[in-house]
């Protein structure tokens, strides 16, 4: 299982994508599918400090 708030945290902190890859032992190709919309957004290596619960955001709801 990819740990996603990983990759976004190691990114955000300003790890290269492919040293990235290569720390969590996943393809360059899904750290660039994870990273996509998070660039798309606007967001960008060194803006204020996130933590890892940041990125995870609210649980999800059950219903």
């Amino acid at each position: 299982m990819v740990d996603i708030t990983g990759i976004y945290v190691h990114w955000y902190s300003g790890c290269s994508k492919s040293a990235l890859a290569e720390s969590l032992g996943v393809d360059r190709k899904t750290v660039r599918k994870y990273l996509t919309p998070a660039e798309a957004s606007g967001i960008t290596p060194g803006g204020p400090p996130m933590s890892e619960a940041d990125w995870a955001g609210p649980a999800p709801r059950r219903t």
